[in-house]
């Protein structure tokens, strides 16, 4: 199912954008192939404030964002995950405020046990953009309500993209922070043995019954229409998933192989990202019976199960 991506943001980085009375964005200068236009660093409250991703470790970036806090007072720092784009920042922000850092855990700190043993014993590659310095003063759990400077904040674990993903839904907004694993300008990047696409369609599946009315991502503009954008997403991996058996149903073929079969009009730039891409989805085949491999490698032959 092909999705319809808006890809059409031109956002004012390095200055606070207002998006609602007591919510501003600041982008990050970090624009690239795999972050877009820049993260997103949202700010939360009026008079007490809450960052949500403070981003990567950049000092225009550390700047804009105590240029909007200004005197105010810094409560929280919450994380959706660890990446270096997302959650560096978080250390120089404590020090200069005092806020709390708060997140799940480390990267690891959700895998599947099916992961855990391939990755134990096998060399996936991976583990890219991993921010290995995190440290966290609370680490919070599925369903958990923060109750913080008048609002109620609900975790929602969503692994997939890292197993120590989390979504946060403002309660009172109506409001979800989807970090990376819902965007609107493109598909998320599953890389193993962080990245685990059987873990990140039942995240999509928990997404597809809540009811907020808006997200607000990692990368690009919101989505006002956000549940329409999950579902169609669950529609996409599901047809790349046939795409994928279909590819190597007469003839094994490596990950990259796939790639080249499968992708249609692809930008170079990304094809290693595609490539771990269909790396997670041959891992989630295998594990539902569907494919054989001798042995898992990024350059493996893979073959479906007839």
């Amino acid at each position: 199912m092909a999705i319809s991506f808006d890809t059409n943001h031109n956002p004012t980085v390095g200055k606070a954008e207002k998006l609602e009375d007591d919510l501003v964005v600041v982008t990050a200068d970090n624009a690239s192939p795999m972050t877009f236009t820049g993260t997103r660093s949202y700010i939360l409250g009026t008079d007490k404030l809450i960052v949500i991703d403070p981003g990567p470790n950049n000092i225009k970036h550390f700047n804009a964002i105590m240029e909007y806090i200004g005197g105010r007072k810094l409560t929280d720092i919450i994380l959706t995950h660890s990446h270096v784009d997302h959650s560096p920042l978080s250390r120089q922000l404590q020090n200069k405020t005092g806020a709390s850092i708060i997140g799940f855990g480390a990267a690891d700190e959700a895998r599947t046990s099916f992961m855990k043993r391939l990755s134990s014993s096998l060399d996936l590659g991976g583990e890219e953009g991993i921010d290995k310095d995190l440290i966290l003063d609370e680490k919070v759990y599925d369903k958990q309500l923060l109750q913080r400077n008048n609002y109620s904040i609900e975790v929602v674990h969503t692994p997939g993209h890292l197993s120590n993903h989390i979504c946060l839904s403002v309660k009172e907004k109506k409001a979800l922070f989807s970090g990376d694993h819902v965007m609107g300008w493109a598909t998320t990047l599953i890389s193993p043995p962080d990245g685990d696409l059987g873990s990140f369609m039942r995240s999509l599946e928990k997404l597809s019954n809540r009811d907020e009315q808006i997200y607000y991502p990692g990368h690009g503009k919101p989505l006002r229409d956000p549940r329409k954008m999950v579902l169609a997403q669950i529609a996409h991996r599901r047809d790349r998933e046939k795409q994928i058996l279909s590819s190597i149903a007469k003839i094994p073929r490596t990950p990259a192989e796939i790639v080249d079969n499968v992708y249609v009009e692809l930008n170079p730039l990304l094809k290693p990202a595609a490539v771990r891409n269909v790396l997670a989805h041959l891992i989630d085949l295998y594990e539902q019976g569907k494919i054989t491999v001798d042995k898992f490698s990024i350059g493996a032959k893979f073959s479906k199960v007839n």
